[in-house]
Formats: C-alpha cells, sequence, structure tokens
C-alpha cells in the first residue's frame, strides 16, 4: 500500500514539475516573441527615421531605395512573428511607396541647411547610419562593395552639411545685396570642402562653388567699374536651397544684382 501511496506521490510530483516546466517555456516563448516584436519594431523605426529626416541631397535614389528594401524586410519579419490587420496595411502602403520612389524619374527636391541645430541633427543621424551600415555588411543585407560606397559618400556629407549651410548664408547676401559678403561666404563654404576635394562625390560640388564664385566677383567687378552697362542684364544663378548640385539664377543689371521674382 505504501508503495502504491509513494508512485502515486512521485507521479503527481512529476506532473507538476513537468506542468511547471511546460508553462516555464512557454512564458518564455512569450517574452522571447515580446523582445523580438520590440526589436523589430525598433529597426522599423530607425529605417524610416533615415528615409524621412535625411534631405534628399544626402539620399541617392539607390540608397533611398535599399532602405525601403530593408524596411519591407522588417515588416515581412514583424508580420510572421505577429499578424495583424494595421501592419499589413502599413506593408501594403509600403509597396506603393516604394513602386512611386522606383518609377519616379525627377529629382527630389533638396532641403535647405539653414540652421545650425539641424546641422548637429544630421551629423548624429549619420553616425547613427554609419553603424547601420556597419552592422548590415556583417548582417550579410548589404553587400561589402555597397557598404563602403555609402560610408564614403557619408564622409563627404561630414563636410558638405557645413559647405551648404555656408552657401545658404552666401545666397542670403546675395539676395540681400551684400555681394562682397555673399563672395566671402561662398569662399568658406569652399574651404568647408577641403579635406574631401579629391575625392570624386564632392567634385561637382567644388566646381558649382568655384562657379558661383568667379561668376559673382567678375560681375561685381564689371559693375563697380561701369564696363558691364547695357551687358549682361538676363543671365541666372539658378540654385535649390542647401544644394550646389543645381544651378543658380545668375542676374547681374548694370550697376546692381535685382533679385528676380521666382528666385
Amino acid at each position: 500500500m505504501a508503495i502504491i501511496i509513494i508512485s502515486v506521490l512521485l507521479f503527481v510530483i512529476g506532473g507538476f514539475i513537468v506542468l511547471a516546466i511546460v508553462l516555464q517555456l512557454k512564458e518564455q516563448a512569450r517574452l522571447d516573441k515580446i523582445r523580438k516584436v520590440a526589436a523589430l519594431n525598433n529597426h522599423l523605426r530607425q529605417v524610416r527615421r533615415y528615409i524621412d529626416e535625411m534631405p534628399s541631397q544626402y539620399q541617392p535614389k539607390d540608397m533611398r531605395l535599399w532602405l525601403f528594401s530593408r524596411l519591407a524586410s522588417l515588416y515581412d519579419a514583424l508580420l510572421e512573428v505577429t499578424p495583424d490587420p494595421t501592419l499589413s496595411r502599413r506593408r501594403k502602403a509600403l509597396t506603393a511607396e516604394i513602386a512611386e520612389s522606383q518609377g519616379n524619374q525627377k529629382k527630389r527636391r533638396s532641403k535647405p541647411i539653414n540652421d545650425e541645430l539641424m546641422i548637429i541633427n544630421l551629423k548624429k543621424l549619420f553616425e547613427s547610419f554609419h553603424s547601420f551600415l556597419k552592422q548590415s555588411e556583417k548582417d550579410k543585407t548589404l553587400s561589402s562593395d555597397v557598404a563602403a560606397r555609402y560610408i564614403n559618400l557619408l564622409q563627404v556629407y561630414k563636410y558638405q552639411i557645413d559647405s551648404d549651410y555656408h552657401s545658404y548664408l552666401a545666397r542670403q547676401s546675395f539676395l540681400s545685396g551684400s555681394y562682397e559678403k555673399s563672395i566671402e561666404t561662398y569662399k568658406v563654404a569652399l574651404a568647408k570642402l577641403s579635406p574631401v576635394k579629391n575625392k570624386p562625390e564632392a567634385a561637382e560640388a567644388i566646381t558649382q562653388l568655384n562657379s558661383l564664385i568667379k561668376q559673382i566677383e567678375s560681375a561685381l567687378a564689371m559693375s563697380k567699374t561701369g564696363s558691364a552697362e547695357g551687358l549682361v542684364g538676363g543671365h541666372e544663378l539658378q540654385s535649390e536651397a542647401g544644394e550646389l548640385n543645381e544651378e543658380w539664377d545668375k542676374f547681374i543689371d548694370v550697376t546692381e544684382f535685382k533679385k528676380k521674382k521666382h528666385f
């Protein structure tokens, strides 16, 4: 009888132990799922931030499309862990956004770099993106060659931000009639690119800055001597604020520069 009682007790105790283990495993699985969902959501927010907050002049189309592809992969991984109608709608909206970005041949509008706090925040964003690129290379979600190219671009952008800021200030001086100050500030913008002057990615901005400086210096000299009388009047300097990859409306009017309506 005692043996039967002991056997029953052992069976009951064993059952409790198995039940406890099963419950513990379920809880562990639940916590793992919560941690995975949280990590995926954090990555989603991170990649979305890169897409939304990096100005277009620092976000080449192929980089933007790669970020979209990473966002899509994260949505897919999240939907596998926790199917949700809201997530499905967001994933569908992302598909449409990717298709629009792929089909859009028009260059995206540049964002003016007109505030020092913006520069600080963008540099922090670039540092975060640099770490993201290194991790993506490690995770094999980005090839080493492409990662190296993007990292090289970030090195140029780190200096181009400061250059674009001074170019913005130079443009404001130009529009307000302070042409000598404009020239001086453009030269500062040019100097900001000195550390990356030998990089091909910086060549276009450097060429454009040199061209702007020479044009303003030449026009200013002619206006001072009066030798430009009846001459140029309709030249235009075109630029989208914050980026020197596009032309500025150039205009000179005999003895002074006059701002055009659509400048």
